[in-house]
């Protein structure tokens, strides 16, 4: 997320050269990178439980001291995500002025960070499926924080929490715009849906760092199948079909546990398992039982290859994963495999490439192939202040696609428990007569955005989707589109 120098770096909205990016589902990265990969051998034991004298060090330095970024311990870093301001005068320097005062004397000394941030999407779809609306207005908000218990050579305590909302500007929150053009999933990966949404979970770090364990009510999406370029809505491709690969049924914020481990500097892998009937924005424990977890497994190794003569980084990622789940259009339960292969590399100092490819059981996800491709280009054309990039999806849509996002055959619809990506029921709701959903079929998706950083505190920027599913009636569908994040 997600990937930063600290909670707003994470986000990619700092100056820092170093922040790579942030969340799938809304924001959920920041809190989850805290620990990952620390390396903070030097500097003294801290945190609310540790005794002596505070650092004296400024608001930004603490918070890079308790979430060191990736380039203490991987040193290149070629994709630059920094972006300079378009225009001096910032409209939100009070609220970050205020923000940076009340850090300094009230939650700094006892080692409190926290981060709000918000971002207003429109859409509008030249094409959409019958009753669906063509046009969206979105407004979503977050804070993130995490209370650092003790930290000591790289060895951390902290408890994180993450706190997102969303509600309609001048349109309903509800239908999203995704299932009225034919999408599974969300065409606006901002979204975390109607309710509260809440992560709740406990990160410790053991021997220097080396080994992390999380617990609690979490997101799988913050720790698995992350990408330099193609990762973060709020500073990137906005689709989820590009966040992740679309084959992966990742649950939304249940209780679960994750464990990460580094084999060497440059290999690490991770694994974990959540309850995968929690529909996001419940306490998190909703329906778990052992026919309900999806288990998740992760390697993740970064590469080095020498590109126009100059040293680059680049990650391969394998992952294969299992998912246990109340039938989607039946009685009982039912499971499933996948396996996908998530890479990115950096090409030259300012362009990085990246690729996905999965596959998984038709029974437990809404898609059973998908590949993805794309590349970010950072100052583009050399302005300084801007990020562009452009990828292409081929996915093949299963029945619980089908339902998923509402299309039944003949006129009657039902809903689909659908705790997958964090949005519930995103079918249309209709009659609980036991329809059958359409027969899966091929959907194509291509995302171009252009991100300009206005402000020290506003990114702006258009970003056009076009998704083509004849199968469902939506030969092309052109989805004009703008983003606007704030974060103080």
């Amino acid at each position: 997320m997600r990937n930063g120098i600290g909670l707003l770096a994470t986000w990619g909205l700092t100056t820092s050269v170093f922040a790579q990016g942030g969340p799938g589902l809304g924001a959920n990265d920041p809190a989850a990178d805290a620990v990952e990969r620390a390396k903070e051998m030097a500097d003294p034991p801290s945190g609310f439980l540790v005794s002596g004298e505070k650092s004296a060090r400024s608001t930004d330095s603490n918070r890079r001291m308790r979430f060191p970024n990736p380039v203490g311990k991987f040193p290149v870093v070629d994709h630059q995500i920094a972006l300079e301001p378009l225009f001096e005068s910032d409209p939100a320097a009070p609220l970050a002025d205020l923000s940076a005062m009340l850090r300094k004397q009230l939650t700094d000394p006892i080692s409190l960070t926290w981060e709000p941030m918000a971002a207003w999407t429109y859409q509008h779809a030249t094409k959409v499926k019958d009753g669906a609306p063509h046009a969206k207005s979105l407004l979503w908000q977050a804070i993130s924080s995490t209370w650092t218990l003790w930290q000591d050579h790289g060895n951390y305590g902290q408890i994180s929490c993450l706190l997102q909302n969303n509600v309609g500007v001048g349109t309903p929150l509800e239908p999203y715009m995704g299932p009225g053009v034919g999408n599974p999933t969300i065409v606006n990966n901002i979204l975390v849906g109607p309710g509260a949404s809440v992560q709740l979970y406990w990160q410790q770090s053991f021997f220097d760092g080396s080994l992390r364990w999380r617990i609690g009510k979490i997101s799988d999406a913050s720790f698995f199948d992350r990408n330099a370029v193609a990762y973060d809505p709020i500073t990137g491709f906005m689709s989820l079909d590009f966040n992740q690969s679309l084959t992966n049924p990742f649950p939304s914020r249940g209780f679960g546990t994750v464990l990460s481990t580094d084999l060497s500097d440059n290999m690490t892998v991770r694994a974990g398992t959540l309850n995968s009937a929690s529909h996001g924005d419940t306490s998190g424990f909703d329906g778990l039982s052992l026919a309900h977890l999806f288990t998740i497994c992760e390697l993740d190794i970064r590469v080095f290859p020498e590109i126009n003569g100059k040293q680059r980084e680049g990650h391969l990622r394998f992952m294969g994963w299992y998912n246990a789940i109340a039938n989607p259009l039946g009685d009982g339960n039912t499971g499933g495999p996948g396996v996908t292969f998530n890479m990115d590399q950096a090409i030259t100092d300012v362009a990085t490439v990246f690729c996905r490819v999965g596959w998984g059981s038709q029974d437990v996800t809404v898609s059973n192939f998908a590949v993805s491709c794309g590349i970010a280009v950072t100052h583009p054309f050399g302005l300084k202040d801007s990020q562009t990039g452009i990828a292409l999806e081929y996915a093949h849509i299963t029945p619980y696609g089908r339902a998923a996002a509402g299309f039944y055959q003949g006129t009657t619809e039902k809903a689909v428990p659908m705790g997958i990506f964090g949005l519930g029921n995103l079918g249309t709701l209709g009659s609980t007569s036991t329809q059958q959903p359409m027969p899966g079929g091929e959907q194509m998706m291509l995302e171009w955005y252009w991100r300009v950083r206005a402000t020290e505190s506003i990114n702006t920027g258009p970003v056009i989707q076009v998704v083509r599913d004849p199968g469902v009636g939506i030969d092309t569908s052109v989805i004009w589109g703008w983003r606007t994040t704030i974060s103080f």
